[in-house]
């Protein structure tokens, strides 16, 4: 039977006036991400309730009108694990097109004209870079309603409302598509002129409208966190005033896993310094996600992504490479307590161009791509963990050396305690603005 990882190292932060008590995971931290399609059937489900409170995060879908027993599905899942973080799904740069549960959003919209059009605020709406939505005008250049909101605020005030006044169980909102730049052309500032999407003060006007929209959640949610999808934070050349300090976490959605993928296009050096950046760039407690998308039996690739995110203090999460977030996965490294880091996020090889951070009860060992088979040689001896998915790997065996292939990973155990362990102290508060 899986055992919930209990948490040892308590981390306070003060969050809009009100202080809030986290406790930080040991290691392995695990999410899942959960936002595919009407999942309702899947929510109120008892096993798969139990499936998810195996996770230390866990995203969700929401909708509007849609699927009333939200709250009561939290709270099954936080009964099983009650330290599990809870997050809500929300989107406010784009509406899905013939959607009749978008309704509350399209009318306000049309009535304010809020879209993005290519010059002032009428004709056809543009399209979303994603097929089968509609780009909204997210800045703060849209004109305010009677109430003084424009989109950004209102959206974020009608989330809260209908989605988490009904479902207060929840730990926070993820807001999808959190980008440094949007990705399409149009008047974003309303001037009559088509904006390019690319031009740096047309970034600004874009992360300024996200900072309003987390200032919103967070005034209307104090004690709660937000997340977003922060995957194109780390992009060369990227601009995150604004942005930097707004967040307490993010989904890295496939930092590893598809072509388009950091490491795929650049190197795992590449990728690693993009999780670096984006750690650096969220507030406590860090809830950033790790994102690998995979075939689940490709077991070597699955712990060469594990590993990776184990050199540094993320969350990892894997999904089928079908794009599809629905269902949970579950590896044998899963089960395994490797509890507390002993060292800090390395930075430099340790031997061999292998990678390794040290745990309280294990070690984590990655070879990066493009590095060759390599060998080398433990300090002591360490046991393999005993699994079923991938048996030649993990079979148990009490070690002193360790062969891994290019682009593979592996997690020891220890044979004896150690003698030491770091443990930071806990920063005494952080003021969230």
């Amino acid at each position: 039977m899986h055992q919930i990882r209990m948490s040892v190292a308590c981390i306070t932060i003060l969050f809009s006036g009100m202080a809030m008590a986290f406790t930080q995971p040991p290691f392995p931290r695990l999410a899942t991400v959960n936002y595919s399609g009407n999942m309702q059937k899947d929510y109120g489900d008892p096993a798969f309730q139990a499936q998810l409170a195996k996770f230390n995060i866990a995203i969700l879908n929401i909708w509007p009108g849609g699927f009333p027993g939200m709250n009561q599905s939290v709270q099954a899942i936080k009964a099983i694990n009650p330290e599990e973080l809870v997050f809500l799904y929300i989107n406010n740069n784009e509406i899905l097109n013939n959607d009749a549960a978008m309704n509350p959003f399209t009318n306000k919209i049309n009535a304010m004209r809020w879209w993005l059009y290519p010059t002032g605020t009428s004709g056809t709406p543009v399209p979303s870079a994603f097929s089968g939505a509609t780009e909204v005008n997210n800045t703060l250049f849209t004109q305010p309603d009677s109430n003084g909101d424009n989109w950004v605020s209102w959206y974020a005030k009608w989330a809260v409302q209908n989605y988490y006044v009904p479902n207060p169980s929840i730990d926070g909102f993820f807001t999808d598509n959190v980008f440094w730049r949007p990705r399409v052309n149009g008047d974003w500032n309303l001037d009559g002129v088509t904006d390019s999407a690319t031009n740096p003060t047309v970034g600004q006007w874009y992360r300024q409208g996200y900072q309003k929209h987390f200032s919103v959640l967070n005034a209307q949610m104090p004690g709660k966190y937000q997340i977003g999808n922060v995957a194109d934070w780390g992009t060369p050349g990227n601009n995150l005033s604004n942005l930097t300090g707004v967040l307490n976490g993010g989904f890295i959605e496939g930092i590893i896993g598809y072509g388009w993928s950091p490491e795929a296009w650049g190197s795992w050096s590449e990728m690693m310094r993009e999780y670096r950046l984006i750690m650096a760039s969220v507030i406590q407690p860090q809830l950033v996600i790790f994102g690998q998308a995979g075939a689940p039996n490709d077991y070597r690739a699955f712990r060469y992504g594990l590993t990776s995110c184990l050199m540094d203090n993320g969350y990892y999460q894997f999904s089928s490479n079908t794009a599809t977030y629905s269902g949970t996965y579950w590896f044998d490294e899963y089960n395994t307590q490797l509890g507390n880091a002993m060292t800090s996020p390395p930075t430099a090889a340790w031997q061999n161009g292998v990678y390794r951070r040290d745990f309280a009860n294990g070690i984590a060992l990655v070879n990066p791509r493009g590095n060759g088979v390599q060998t080398v040689k433990l300090e002591t001896s360490y046991i393999k963990i005993l699994g079923k998915q991938d048996p030649v790997t993990n079979n148990g065996q009490t070690v002193q050396t360790v062969t891994l292939q290019d682009r593979d990973g592996i997690i020891l155990l220890r044979a004896t305690a150690p003698a030491t362990i770091e443990q930071p102290a806990p920063p005494s508060s952080i003021t969230v603005h």
